[in-house]
Protein backbone atom coordinates (compact mmCIF):
# COMPACT_ATOMS: atom_id res chain seq x y z
CA UNK A 1 0.00 0.00 0.00
CA UNK A 2 1.53 3.24 -0.93
CA UNK A 3 -0.05 5.09 1.55
CA UNK A 4 2.12 3.39 4.64
CA UNK A 5 5.34 3.39 1.72
CA UNK A 6 6.21 6.72 2.62
CA UNK A 7 7.32 8.14 6.19
CA UNK A 8 4.77 10.63 7.81
CA UNK A 9 5.64 11.95 11.03
CA UNK A 10 2.86 13.86 11.77
CA UNK A 11 2.41 14.57 15.39
CA UNK A 12 0.20 16.38 17.58
CA UNK A 13 1.14 20.61 17.82
CA UNK A 14 0.00 20.67 21.60
CA UNK A 15 -0.11 18.39 23.96
CA UNK A 16 -3.76 17.87 25.65
CA UNK A 17 -2.50 17.37 29.51
CA UNK A 18 -0.73 20.47 29.66
CA UNK A 19 -1.84 22.66 31.92
CA UNK A 20 -3.92 25.90 31.23
CA UNK A 21 -3.60 29.04 33.42
CA UNK A 22 -6.51 32.15 32.75
CA UNK A 23 -5.69 35.36 34.07
CA UNK A 24 -8.80 37.93 33.73
CA UNK A 25 -6.85 41.32 32.69
CA UNK A 26 -9.69 43.15 32.09
CA UNK A 27 -12.76 44.56 30.67
CA UNK A 28 -14.20 46.58 27.87
CA UNK A 29 -17.54 47.61 26.40
CA UNK A 30 -17.80 45.95 22.88
CA UNK A 31 -21.29 47.21 21.05
CA UNK A 32 -22.79 48.31 24.13
CA UNK A 33 -21.91 44.74 25.91
CA UNK A 34 -18.95 44.03 28.08
CA UNK A 35 -16.57 41.73 26.60
CA UNK A 36 -13.71 40.23 29.02
CA UNK A 37 -10.14 39.86 28.62
CA UNK A 38 -8.60 36.24 29.15
CA UNK A 39 -5.10 36.07 29.19
CA UNK A 40 -4.29 32.21 28.93
CA UNK A 41 -0.59 30.68 29.49
CA UNK A 42 0.00 26.85 28.26
CA UNK A 43 2.43 25.13 30.25
CA UNK A 44 5.35 26.92 32.10
CA UNK A 45 6.58 29.20 29.23
CA UNK A 46 5.84 32.69 29.81
CA UNK A 47 6.37 32.69 25.85
CA UNK A 48 3.13 30.85 25.24
CA UNK A 49 0.90 32.86 25.54
CA UNK A 50 -2.59 34.79 24.37
CA UNK A 51 -5.72 36.44 24.06
CA UNK A 52 -9.36 35.16 24.66
CA UNK A 53 -12.02 37.73 24.50
CA UNK A 54 -15.40 36.08 26.41
CA UNK A 55 -18.28 37.58 26.87
CA UNK A 56 -20.51 36.46 29.96
CA UNK A 57 -23.26 34.10 28.06
CA UNK A 58 -19.97 32.19 26.98
CA UNK A 59 -19.40 31.89 30.34
CA UNK A 60 -22.77 30.64 31.35
CA UNK A 61 -22.36 28.16 28.11
CA UNK A 62 -19.54 26.50 29.19
CA UNK A 63 -21.21 26.19 33.06
CA UNK A 64 -24.27 24.49 31.72
CA UNK A 65 -22.06 21.53 29.82
CA UNK A 66 -19.77 21.64 32.80
CA UNK A 67 -22.86 20.97 34.86
CA UNK A 68 -22.82 17.41 34.05
CA UNK A 69 -20.18 16.62 36.53
CA UNK A 70 -22.34 17.34 39.18
CA UNK A 71 -19.30 19.53 40.63
CA UNK A 72 -20.26 22.56 42.43
CA UNK A 73 -19.57 25.58 40.94
CA UNK A 74 -19.70 29.80 42.17
CA UNK A 75 -20.31 31.15 38.22
CA UNK A 76 -21.97 34.80 39.33
CA UNK A 77 -26.06 35.20 38.55
CA UNK A 78 -26.87 36.86 35.18
CA UNK A 79 -27.71 40.48 36.28
CA UNK A 80 -30.21 42.75 33.60
CA UNK A 81 -29.84 46.04 35.05
CA UNK A 82 -27.02 48.18 35.72
CA UNK A 83 -25.03 45.26 34.38
CA UNK A 84 -23.13 48.38 32.25
CA UNK A 85 -21.52 50.23 35.58
CA UNK A 86 -18.34 49.93 36.30
CA UNK A 87 -18.42 49.05 39.84
CA UNK A 88 -20.53 45.99 38.68
CA UNK A 89 -18.14 44.93 35.89
CA UNK A 90 -15.09 45.05 38.56
CA UNK A 91 -17.14 42.93 40.91
CA UNK A 92 -17.81 40.12 38.17
CA UNK A 93 -14.35 40.13 37.01
CA UNK A 94 -13.61 39.06 40.34
CA UNK A 95 -16.28 36.65 40.94
CA UNK A 96 -15.33 35.06 37.10
CA UNK A 97 -11.72 35.17 38.13
CA UNK A 98 -12.97 32.69 40.82
CA UNK A 99 -14.88 31.05 38.76
CA UNK A 100 -12.33 29.36 36.14
CA UNK A 101 -10.17 29.23 39.03
CA UNK A 102 -12.43 26.28 40.92
CA UNK A 103 -13.13 24.91 37.80
CA UNK A 104 -9.10 24.87 36.80
CA UNK A 105 -8.56 22.88 40.60
CA UNK A 106 -10.82 19.60 39.19
CA UNK A 107 -8.83 17.62 36.80
CA UNK A 108 -11.60 16.07 34.79
CA UNK A 109 -12.70 19.81 33.88
CA UNK A 110 -9.75 21.49 33.23
CA UNK A 111 -8.79 18.74 30.68
CA UNK A 112 -12.14 18.16 29.38
CA UNK A 113 -13.26 19.29 25.12
CA UNK A 114 -15.23 22.14 26.37
CA UNK A 115 -13.01 23.91 28.68
CA UNK A 116 -9.70 23.48 26.20
CA UNK A 117 -11.44 25.23 23.68
CA UNK A 118 -13.42 27.66 26.00
CA UNK A 119 -9.61 28.85 26.25
CA UNK A 120 -7.73 28.30 23.72
CA UNK A 121 -10.35 27.36 20.18
CA UNK A 122 -7.63 27.34 17.44
CA UNK A 123 -6.04 24.27 19.01
CA UNK A 124 -9.37 22.67 20.04
CA UNK A 125 -11.91 22.69 17.67
CA UNK A 126 -15.78 21.37 19.03
CA UNK A 127 -15.75 19.81 15.73
CA UNK A 128 -13.19 17.02 16.50
CA UNK A 129 -15.80 14.06 16.49
CA UNK A 130 -17.19 14.61 13.89
CA UNK A 131 -13.67 15.06 11.57
CA UNK A 132 -13.46 11.50 13.61
CA UNK A 133 -16.24 10.26 12.04
CA UNK A 134 -15.84 10.79 8.67
CA UNK A 135 -12.00 9.42 8.94
CA UNK A 136 -13.32 6.53 10.41
CA UNK A 137 -16.14 6.16 8.00
CA UNK A 138 -13.50 6.77 4.98
CA UNK A 139 -11.33 3.95 6.68
CA UNK A 140 -13.62 1.11 7.10
CA UNK A 141 -14.82 1.42 3.96
CA UNK A 142 -11.76 0.29 2.33
CA UNK A 143 -11.15 -2.52 5.18
CA UNK A 144 -14.90 -4.26 4.61
CA UNK A 145 -14.42 -6.56 7.73
CA UNK A 146 -16.10 -3.60 9.88
CA UNK A 147 -19.34 -2.49 9.55
CA UNK A 148 -19.62 1.28 11.55
CA UNK A 149 -23.21 1.78 13.20
CA UNK A 150 -22.47 4.74 14.86
CA UNK A 151 -20.55 6.88 17.17
CA UNK A 152 -20.54 6.40 21.52
CA UNK A 153 -19.84 9.92 22.26
CA UNK A 154 -17.45 11.17 25.31
CA UNK A 155 -17.17 8.19 26.64
CA UNK A 156 -13.83 8.80 27.12
CA UNK A 157 -11.23 11.66 28.89
CA UNK A 158 -8.94 12.27 25.72
CA UNK A 159 -9.90 14.97 23.57
CA UNK A 160 -8.67 13.49 20.55
CA UNK A 161 -10.00 9.61 21.21
CA UNK A 162 -13.10 8.78 19.93
CA UNK A 163 -15.27 6.08 19.94
CA UNK A 164 -17.83 4.34 18.25
CA UNK A 165 -19.84 0.70 17.76
CA UNK A 166 -19.02 -1.66 14.23
CA UNK A 167 -20.58 -4.97 13.70
CA UNK A 168 -17.88 -7.39 12.96
CA UNK A 169 -19.77 -8.76 9.33
CA UNK A 170 -17.90 -12.51 9.82
CA UNK A 171 -19.68 -13.01 13.33
CA UNK A 172 -22.51 -10.03 12.99
CA UNK A 173 -21.26 -8.97 16.98
CA UNK A 174 -20.97 -5.87 17.72
CA UNK A 175 -17.30 -4.35 18.84
CA UNK A 176 -15.71 -1.22 20.05
CA UNK A 177 -13.50 0.82 17.70
CA UNK A 178 -11.62 3.56 19.08
CA UNK A 179 -9.80 6.19 16.87
CA UNK A 180 -6.74 8.21 18.69
CA UNK A 181 -4.81 10.86 16.63
CA UNK A 182 -1.08 10.83 17.22
CA UNK A 183 0.34 12.56 20.19
CA UNK A 184 3.55 14.74 20.33
CA UNK A 185 5.90 11.51 21.71
CA UNK A 186 5.56 9.41 18.20
CA UNK A 187 8.88 8.78 16.84
CA UNK A 188 8.03 5.99 14.46
CA UNK A 189 7.72 5.86 11.40
CA UNK A 190 4.77 4.60 9.51
CA UNK A 191 6.31 1.41 8.03
CA UNK A 192 8.03 0.69 11.82
CA UNK A 193 3.97 1.41 13.45
CA UNK A 194 2.13 -0.98 10.92
CA UNK A 195 5.00 -3.70 11.52
CA UNK A 196 4.83 -2.74 15.36
CA UNK A 197 0.51 -3.15 15.34
CA UNK A 198 1.13 -6.21 13.22
CA UNK A 199 3.14 -7.71 16.44
CA UNK A 200 0.33 -6.26 18.96
CA UNK A 201 -2.34 -7.81 16.80
CA UNK A 202 -0.89 -11.34 17.47
CA UNK A 203 -0.15 -10.72 21.47
CA UNK A 204 -1.34 -12.79 23.84
CA UNK A 205 -1.19 -12.71 27.64
CA UNK A 206 -3.52 -13.73 30.09
CA UNK A 207 -3.85 -9.96 31.49
CA UNK A 208 -3.97 -8.37 28.31
CA UNK A 209 -6.68 -7.97 26.46
CA UNK A 210 -6.43 -9.06 22.45
CA UNK A 211 -6.49 -6.60 19.82
CA UNK A 212 -9.20 -7.75 16.85
CA UNK A 213 -7.98 -4.90 14.34
CA UNK A 214 -5.76 -2.71 14.36
CA UNK A 215 -4.79 0.00 11.59
CA UNK A 216 -2.74 3.32 11.04
CA UNK A 217 -3.81 5.57 8.94
CA UNK A 218 -1.83 9.42 7.96
CA UNK A 219 -3.34 10.93 11.38
CA UNK A 220 -3.98 8.45 13.62
CA UNK A 221 -4.82 4.99 14.26
CA UNK A 222 -8.26 3.04 14.28
CA UNK A 223 -8.56 -0.21 17.11
CA UNK A 224 -11.38 -2.82 17.30
CA UNK A 225 -11.99 -4.33 20.84
CA UNK A 226 -14.77 -7.07 21.85
CA UNK A 227 -16.89 -4.82 24.38
CA UNK A 228 -16.77 -5.36 27.69
CA UNK A 229 -20.30 -5.12 29.25
CA UNK A 230 -18.38 -4.51 33.01
CA UNK A 231 -16.93 -1.46 31.61
CA UNK A 232 -13.41 -0.69 33.08
CA UNK A 233 -12.38 -0.61 36.29
CA UNK A 234 -13.38 2.84 36.66
CA UNK A 235 -16.65 2.04 36.01
CA UNK A 236 -16.95 -0.76 38.53
CA UNK A 237 -15.34 1.48 41.46
CA UNK A 238 -18.31 4.02 40.65
CA UNK A 239 -21.05 1.98 40.11
CA UNK A 240 -21.84 3.20 36.46
CA UNK A 241 -22.10 2.22 32.90
CA UNK A 242 -18.96 2.35 30.11
CA UNK A 243 -21.58 3.91 27.18
CA UNK A 244 -22.67 7.18 30.07
CA UNK A 245 -20.79 10.70 28.97
CA UNK A 246 -17.32 10.81 30.80
CA UNK A 247 -18.24 14.04 33.15
CA UNK A 248 -21.61 12.61 34.19
CA UNK A 249 -19.74 9.14 35.56
CA UNK A 250 -16.66 10.39 37.14
CA UNK A 251 -17.32 13.88 37.84
CA UNK A 252 -19.21 13.32 41.44
CA UNK A 253 -20.14 10.09 41.48
CA UNK A 254 -22.88 9.00 43.84
CA UNK A 255 -22.01 5.59 44.20
CA UNK A 256 -18.31 4.82 45.88
CA UNK A 257 -17.10 0.73 45.61
CA UNK A 258 -13.68 0.78 46.82
CA UNK A 259 -11.86 -2.93 46.11
CA UNK A 260 -11.33 -4.88 50.01
CA UNK A 261 -7.65 -5.72 50.09
CA UNK A 262 -8.08 -9.47 48.86
CA UNK A 263 -9.60 -7.75 45.67
CA UNK A 264 -6.51 -5.14 45.72
CA UNK A 265 -4.07 -7.95 46.38
CA UNK A 266 -5.43 -10.23 43.65
CA UNK A 267 -6.21 -7.79 40.99
CA UNK A 268 -2.61 -5.42 41.30
CA UNK A 269 -0.56 -8.44 41.09
CA UNK A 270 -2.25 -9.54 37.77
CA UNK A 271 -1.54 -6.06 36.59
CA UNK A 272 2.07 -6.34 38.08
CA UNK A 273 2.40 -9.60 35.95
CA UNK A 274 1.03 -7.69 33.09
CA UNK A 275 3.39 -4.66 33.12
CA UNK A 276 6.59 -6.99 33.99
CA UNK A 277 5.96 -8.96 30.44
CA UNK A 278 5.49 -5.71 28.64
CA UNK A 279 8.57 -4.67 29.68
CA UNK A 280 10.76 -7.18 29.12
CA UNK A 281 9.39 -7.16 25.54
CA UNK A 282 10.84 -3.83 25.87
CA UNK A 283 7.45 -1.62 24.99
CA UNK A 284 6.18 -0.29 28.12
CA UNK A 285 2.73 0.48 29.08
CA UNK A 286 2.93 3.81 30.03
CA UNK A 287 -0.58 4.76 30.72
CA UNK A 288 -1.79 2.64 33.40
CA UNK A 289 -4.82 4.05 35.44
CA UNK A 290 -8.34 2.39 36.12
CA UNK A 291 -10.02 3.48 32.63
CA UNK A 292 -6.99 1.09 31.17
CA UNK A 293 -8.24 -2.11 33.20
CA UNK A 294 -11.14 -4.03 32.92
CA UNK A 295 -12.30 -7.44 34.41
CA UNK A 296 -13.61 -10.37 33.14
CA UNK A 297 -14.31 -13.48 35.36
CA UNK A 298 -12.03 -12.35 38.69
CA UNK A 299 -9.16 -11.46 36.36
CA UNK A 300 -7.37 -8.52 34.76
CA UNK A 301 -7.18 -7.12 31.46
CA UNK A 302 -5.18 -4.13 30.18
CA UNK A 303 -6.00 -1.96 27.89
CA UNK A 304 -4.90 0.68 25.44
CA UNK A 305 -1.48 -0.89 25.22
CA UNK A 306 -1.14 0.81 21.56
CA UNK A 307 -1.03 4.21 23.11
CA UNK A 308 2.57 4.15 23.53
CA UNK A 309 3.22 3.66 19.97
CA UNK A 310 1.16 6.67 19.14
CA UNK A 311 2.74 9.33 21.12
CA UNK A 312 0.06 9.92 23.06
CA UNK A 313 0.84 11.95 26.63
CA UNK A 314 -0.02 10.00 29.51
CA UNK A 315 -2.91 10.97 31.61
CA UNK A 316 -1.15 11.56 34.81
CA UNK A 317 1.50 13.89 33.10
CA UNK A 318 0.74 16.45 34.80
CA UNK A 319 1.71 15.09 38.36
CA UNK A 320 4.51 13.34 36.54
CA UNK A 321 5.57 16.94 35.77
CA UNK A 322 5.97 17.79 39.85
CA UNK A 323 8.51 14.89 40.36
CA UNK A 324 12.18 14.99 39.93
CA UNK A 325 13.50 11.51 39.71
CA UNK A 326 10.15 9.68 38.19
CA UNK A 327 11.23 9.74 34.78
CA UNK A 328 12.39 6.35 33.18
CA UNK A 329 9.78 4.33 31.27
CA UNK A 330 9.93 1.95 34.65
CA UNK A 331 9.54 4.65 36.89
CA UNK A 332 6.47 5.83 35.26
CA UNK A 333 4.52 3.01 35.29
CA UNK A 334 5.11 2.22 38.57
CA UNK A 335 4.19 4.94 39.67
CA UNK A 336 0.70 5.42 37.82
CA UNK A 337 0.42 1.99 39.32
CA UNK A 338 0.52 3.31 43.17
CA UNK A 339 -2.01 6.01 41.90
CA UNK A 340 -4.62 2.90 40.10
CA UNK A 341 -3.69 1.10 43.68
CA UNK A 342 -4.89 4.26 45.58
CA UNK A 343 -8.17 5.02 43.37
CA UNK A 344 -8.95 1.28 43.82
CA UNK A 345 -8.56 1.57 48.00
CA UNK A 346 -10.56 4.64 48.30
CA UNK A 347 -12.88 4.99 45.12
CA UNK A 348 -11.94 8.29 44.29
CA UNK A 349 -8.78 9.73 42.40
CA UNK A 350 -5.58 10.88 44.16
CA UNK A 351 -5.32 14.92 43.53
CA UNK A 352 -1.88 15.12 44.62
CA UNK A 353 1.29 14.05 42.42
CA UNK A 354 2.02 12.29 46.30
CA UNK A 355 0.44 11.26 49.68
CA UNK A 356 1.72 10.40 53.08
CA UNK A 357 -0.92 10.93 55.19
CA UNK A 358 -3.50 7.43 54.91
CA UNK A 359 -7.42 7.44 56.16
CA UNK A 360 -7.50 5.08 59.15
CA UNK A 361 -8.96 1.20 58.76
CA UNK A 362 -6.96 0.73 55.42
CA UNK A 363 -4.75 -2.48 55.38
CA UNK A 364 -1.03 -2.23 56.58
CA UNK A 365 0.34 -4.28 53.48
CA UNK A 366 -1.46 -2.02 51.43
CA UNK A 367 -0.76 1.32 52.72
CA UNK A 368 3.16 -0.06 52.78
CA UNK A 369 2.92 -0.42 48.66
CA UNK A 370 0.96 2.88 48.45
CA UNK A 371 4.03 4.60 50.28
CA UNK A 372 6.75 2.80 47.88
CA UNK A 373 4.76 4.71 44.96
CA UNK A 374 3.68 7.70 46.12
CA UNK A 375 5.26 8.96 49.08
CA UNK A 376 7.10 12.14 48.83
CA UNK A 377 10.56 10.74 49.97
CA UNK A 378 9.87 7.86 47.52
CA UNK A 379 8.73 10.16 44.52
CA UNK A 380 12.10 12.02 45.00
CA UNK A 381 14.33 8.48 44.41
CA UNK A 382 12.40 7.25 41.81
CA UNK A 383 10.70 4.81 43.81
CA UNK A 384 10.55 0.99 43.87
CA UNK A 385 10.89 -1.62 40.68
CA UNK A 386 8.42 -3.70 39.15
CA UNK A 387 10.40 -6.48 40.88
CA UNK A 388 10.35 -5.31 43.53
CA UNK A 389 6.66 -4.57 44.21
CA UNK A 390 6.04 -8.52 43.05
CA UNK A 391 8.58 -9.34 45.99
CA UNK A 392 5.88 -7.45 48.30
CA UNK A 393 3.87 -9.25 50.72
CA UNK A 394 0.50 -8.04 49.25
CA UNK A 395 1.19 -9.65 46.19
CA UNK A 396 3.81 -12.85 46.82
CA UNK A 397 0.57 -13.70 48.64
CA UNK A 398 -1.80 -12.72 46.29
CA UNK A 399 -2.71 -16.71 45.20
CA UNK A 400 -3.58 -17.70 49.09
CA UNK A 401 -6.14 -14.73 49.19
CA UNK A 402 -8.99 -17.22 48.57
CA UNK A 403 -9.65 -15.86 44.91
CA UNK A 404 -9.15 -18.18 42.51
CA UNK A 405 -5.85 -16.70 40.01
CA UNK A 406 -6.56 -18.40 36.89
CA UNK A 407 -5.06 -20.59 34.96
CA UNK A 408 -2.54 -19.03 33.11
CA UNK A 409 -1.95 -22.30 30.38
CA UNK A 410 -4.88 -21.10 29.02
CA UNK A 411 -3.71 -18.27 27.51
CA UNK A 412 0.55 -18.38 26.29
CA UNK A 413 2.37 -15.37 26.56
CA UNK A 414 3.76 -14.35 23.82
CA UNK A 415 4.58 -11.22 21.68
CA UNK A 416 7.39 -10.75 19.26
CA UNK A 417 8.79 -7.59 17.53
CA UNK A 418 11.54 -7.89 14.76
CA UNK A 419 15.33 -7.85 15.71
CA UNK A 420 14.88 -4.17 13.03
CA UNK A 421 12.02 -2.70 15.46
CA UNK A 422 13.54 -3.33 18.78
CA UNK A 423 16.24 -0.67 18.45
CA UNK A 424 13.39 1.55 16.96
CA UNK A 425 11.41 0.55 20.08
CA UNK A 426 14.04 1.97 22.50
CA UNK A 427 14.91 4.85 20.72
CA UNK A 428 11.67 5.64 20.96
CA UNK A 429 11.64 5.18 24.66
CA UNK A 430 14.31 7.68 25.12
CA UNK A 431 12.82 9.81 23.50
CA UNK A 432 10.09 9.90 25.61
CA UNK A 433 12.20 10.23 28.67
CA UNK A 434 14.04 12.88 26.96
CA UNK A 435 10.72 14.81 26.63
CA UNK A 436 9.42 14.26 30.19
CA UNK A 437 12.86 15.56 31.86
CA UNK A 438 12.79 18.49 29.78
CA UNK A 439 9.26 19.36 30.87
CA UNK A 440 10.01 18.56 34.43
CA UNK A 441 12.85 20.81 34.48
CA UNK A 442 11.18 23.93 32.63
CA UNK A 443 8.50 23.31 35.55
CA UNK A 444 11.39 23.71 38.11
CA UNK A 445 12.89 26.60 36.50
CA UNK A 446 9.29 28.22 36.28
CA UNK A 447 9.35 27.63 40.34
CA UNK A 448 12.37 29.27 40.85
CA UNK A 449 11.50 32.18 38.57
CA UNK A 450 8.43 32.54 41.07
CA UNK A 451 10.47 32.29 43.82
CA UNK A 452 12.98 34.46 42.95
CA UNK A 453 10.41 36.90 41.73
CA UNK A 454 8.32 36.78 45.40
CA UNK A 455 12.02 37.29 47.12
CA UNK A 456 12.61 40.58 45.17
CA UNK A 457 8.93 41.31 45.56
CA UNK A 458 9.72 40.67 49.55
CA UNK A 459 13.24 42.97 49.41
CA UNK A 460 11.36 45.53 47.65
CA UNK A 461 8.72 45.68 49.83
CA UNK A 462 11.41 46.02 52.69
CA UNK A 463 13.06 48.88 50.89
CA UNK A 464 9.97 50.18 50.66
CA UNK A 465 9.42 50.13 54.05
CA UNK A 466 12.79 50.77 55.47
CA UNK A 467 12.41 54.43 53.07
CA UNK A 468 9.37 54.97 55.05
CA UNK A 469 10.97 54.33 58.91
CA UNK A 470 13.40 56.64 57.66
CA UNK A 471 11.03 59.46 56.74
CA UNK A 472 8.90 58.89 59.73
CA UNK A 473 12.21 59.36 61.80
CA UNK A 474 13.18 62.66 60.19
CA UNK A 475 9.77 63.64 60.72
CA UNK A 476 10.12 63.00 64.59
CA UNK A 477 13.84 64.52 64.54
CA UNK A 478 12.02 67.34 63.22
CA UNK A 479 9.20 67.16 65.96
CA UNK A 480 11.50 66.63 68.75
CA UNK A 481 13.70 69.53 67.80
CA UNK A 482 10.78 72.21 67.20
CA UNK A 483 9.47 70.64 70.80
CA UNK A 484 12.89 71.33 72.31
CA UNK A 485 13.01 74.59 71.72
CA UNK A 486 9.48 75.06 72.42
CA UNK A 487 10.38 73.48 76.38
CA UNK A 488 13.67 75.53 77.05
CA UNK A 489 11.38 79.24 76.32
CA UNK A 490 9.13 77.73 78.63
CA UNK A 491 11.71 77.64 81.04
CA UNK A 492 13.10 80.73 80.44
CA UNK A 493 9.95 81.84 81.00
CA UNK A 494 9.42 80.00 83.87
CA UNK A 495 12.52 81.41 85.54
CA UNK A 496 11.39 84.66 86.39
CA UNK A 497 7.97 84.54 87.69
CA UNK A 498 5.67 87.52 87.53
CA UNK A 499 4.74 88.87 91.00
CA UNK A 500 1.51 89.74 90.86
CA UNK A 501 0.19 93.62 90.67
CA UNK A 502 -2.42 95.05 92.49
CA UNK A 503 -3.91 98.21 90.66
CA UNK A 504 -7.43 99.95 91.60
CA UNK A 505 -9.73 98.64 93.25
CA UNK A 506 -13.34 98.01 91.91
CA UNK A 507 -16.43 97.66 93.65
CA UNK A 508 -17.55 94.40 93.73
CA UNK A 509 -21.32 92.87 93.82
CA UNK A 510 -21.68 93.11 97.44
CA UNK A 511 -19.84 96.40 98.04
CA UNK A 512 -16.70 95.18 98.91
CA UNK A 513 -13.32 96.34 97.07
CA UNK A 514 -11.76 93.38 94.45
CA UNK A 515 -8.35 93.97 92.96
CA UNK A 516 -8.79 94.56 89.25
CA UNK A 517 -7.11 91.94 87.20
CA UNK A 518 -3.51 93.09 85.99
CA UNK A 519 -2.16 91.74 82.54
CA UNK A 520 1.42 90.24 83.15
CA UNK A 521 3.14 92.41 81.20
CA UNK A 522 1.31 95.61 83.12
CA UNK A 523 3.11 93.91 86.55
CA UNK A 524 6.46 93.23 84.76
CA UNK A 525 6.43 96.84 83.93
CA UNK A 526 5.35 98.03 87.50
CA UNK A 527 8.02 95.11 89.27
CA UNK A 528 10.76 97.30 86.95
CA UNK A 529 9.88 100.37 87.57
CA UNK A 530 9.37 100.03 91.45
CA UNK A 531 13.28 98.31 91.12
CA UNK A 532 14.53 101.42 89.38
CA UNK A 533 12.51 103.99 92.01
CA UNK A 534 13.63 102.83 94.90
CA UNK A 535 15.54 105.12 97.57
CA UNK A 536 17.19 103.67 100.64
CA UNK A 537 17.02 107.01 102.16
CA UNK A 538 13.70 107.26 102.59
CA UNK A 539 13.39 104.06 104.81
CA UNK A 540 12.96 104.53 108.34
CA UNK A 541 16.06 103.99 110.86
CA UNK A 542 15.43 101.19 113.36
CA UNK A 543 17.50 101.51 116.52
CA UNK A 544 18.56 97.75 117.76
CA UNK A 545 19.15 97.03 121.55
Amino acid sequence: MALFDRTSHVKAIVDDTENLTCVIENAQNVNKHTEYVLRVQRGPSKENKWNVFRRYRDFAALHAVLQQANIDLPLPPKKLIGNMQPSFIAERQIALQNYINEVMKHQILALSLQMRSFLDPNNYSLAIAEQALQTVSIALRGDGRYELKGPLSDIGWRIRKNYFLVTDTNSRSNCMLSWQGYGPDRSLSDKDLQTAFKALQNLSHPYIDQILAIQNLETGAYVVRRIHENGSLRDILYGTEYSKNYLTKYGNPKIRKPLTTGQISHYGYQILQAMKFLHEKGIPHGHIHPGNITIENQRVLLLDIENFLLGVPCRYRPYLLELRRTSSAEAVDVYCFGRTLYEMAFAMPLDQYYCDIYPDGISEDVESVLRLCLSSTSCKHGGPSIHHLLQHPLFSRASLNGLTMGSKAEVRSHLKFPISLKDELKTAVIMMETRLRSDQKLVRSAKREVRIQEILNSEEEMKKQKRRAKKRESIWKSTSSLAETVRSQSASTASSPTPPVMSASQPSGNGSLTPAPVSPCEGRTALLDAICAFDKSRLARVTSR
